[in-house]
C-alpha cells in the first residue's frame, strides 16, 4: 500500500463543544465558524487586509494574528493536507476539497476528497486509547485550527508503518514468543497446569476447584468475580483432534459453565476450528499469554 503524505497537517475542532461533529462526520464536510471573517478578502488572499480587519474586530493584535492563522489554514489547504479531530474515543481524517461554502450564519462548510475516516489504509480502526500521547495533546488546543506536531508519527501511523524503535521491539517480542513454546513443553504436566492458573489468575479469574486429575488432563474450575462467569478448564500436555471432540461431547453435559477452554501446547489443531462453545488456547495464543503476564522468567526458571 502506498503511504499517506501530507503538505501540512492539522486539527480541528468542529464546532463549539462539538456542535458540528455529527453533521461534519457523516457528511463527509469540514464545518469551520469564524462567522466575522471577511470571506471576500480571505478567497482573495489579501491575508494583510483580513488582518487588519481581525485587528479592528478584536482590538488586540495578537489575537488578530492567531486569528488569521487559523482562517488562512481553513481557506488555502488542498488536497494534499490533511485534517484530523477526535469524536467518541476515535481520530478521524480527512483531505479538504471543493469551494468553501457560506453559510446563512456566515459560517463555513467545504467538502472533503473522500469523507472523514476512522481506519489506517490498512483498515485498523484509530481508537484513542492506542495512539501517543504526544498526539493526543493536540486536543487541548483551546482555538480551532492548528498544527499538528506530531505529524510524522501520525502519517506513520495513518500508513500501518512502525517506527523503527516499536519494528525492533515487536521483533524483539516475536523472538521471545518464539522461544516460550519450546520452554513449556519442558514443563512437566503438574508445573503447566500451574502455569495455566497463573495465566488466568493474571486474567482475573480465581481458581475454585481442581475438578480431576491424570497424569496429562488435568480439568480446571474458576471463576470471575467481576461477573461471576465460572469457567471450566481442560489443560492437555499433549492435544489431538480426537481428544478435542471427545471433550466437545463432555461439554455438551456441562451446562453449568459460561465459558469452556481446552488448552494445550503439544499437538496440531486449527485454532481457528474450535467447537461450538469451546475456546481454543494452542502454543501460539498460550505463548502470547505468557508474554502479556509476565510469565516468561517464572518459565524460564521453572525448566532452567
Amino acid at each position: 500500500m502506498t503511504a499517506v503524505t501530507a503538505s501540512s497537517v492539522y486539527y480541528i475542532k468542529l464546532g463549539r463543544k462539538g456542535d458540528w461533529e455529527a453533521e461534519s462526520i457523516h457528511d463527509g464536510v469540514i464545518r469551520f465558524g469564524y462567522r466575522e471573517a471577511p470571506h471576500d478578502l480571505c478567497a482573495a488572499g489579501d491575508w494583510a487586509a483580513v488582518r487588519e480587519a481581525m485587528m479592528r474586530i478584536r482590538g488586540d493584535a495578537g489575537a488578530a494574528t492567531r486569528d488569521v492563522k487559523q482562517i488562512r489554514a481553513f481557506y488555502e489547504s488542498d488536497e494534499t493536507v490533511i485534517f484530523i479531530t477526535f469524536v467518541g474515543g476515535l481520530l478521524y481524517w480527512c483531505r479538504p476539497s471543493g469551494e468553501i461554502e457560506i453559510l446563512g450564519d456566515n459560517s463555513h462548510r467545504r467538502p472533503t476528497l473522500d469523507g472523514w475516516r476512522s481506519t489506517t489504509i490498512g483498515g485498523t480502526l484509530l481508537t484513542a486509547d492506542r495512539l501517543s500521547g504526544h498526539l493526543l495533546k493536540v486536543q487541548m488546543f483551546r482555538g480551532t485550527i492548528c498544527d499538528v506536531a506530531a505529524a510524522d508519527y501520525l502519517l506513520r501511523r495513518l500508513s500501518d508503518e512502525l517506527s523503527p524503535e516499536v519494528a525492533a521491539a515487536e521483533e524483539a517480542e516475536s523472538a521471545l514468543m518464539t522461544a516460550v513454546i519450546p520452554l513449556m513443553r519442558l514443563l512437566t504436566w503438574q508445573d503447566f497446569e500451574l502455569l495455566v492458573d497463573l495465566i488466568f489468575s493474571s486474567s482475573g479469574w480465581r481458581r475454585v476447584s481442581q475438578l480431576g486429575r491424570t497424569q496429562k488432563t488435568i480439568d480446571l474450575e474458576l471463576v470471575l468475580p467481576s461477573t461471576s462467569e465460572r469457567a471450566f478448564v481442560q489443560v492437555k500436555s499433549k492435544a489431538s483432534r480426537a481428544a478435542l471432540d471427545d471433550y466437545a461431547v463432555r461439554l455438551e453435559e456441562a451446562e453449568a459453565y459460561d465459558r469452556m477452554f481446552f488448552v494445550w501446547h503439544t499437538g496440531v489443531i486449527p485454532e481457528d476450528e474450535a467447537p461450538e462453545g469451546v475456546i481454543m488456547l494452542g502454543p501460539q495464543r498460550l505463548a502470547r499469554m505468557v508474554v502479556d503476564a509476565g510469565l516468561s522468567s517464572w518459565l524460564r526458571e521453572k525448566v532452567a
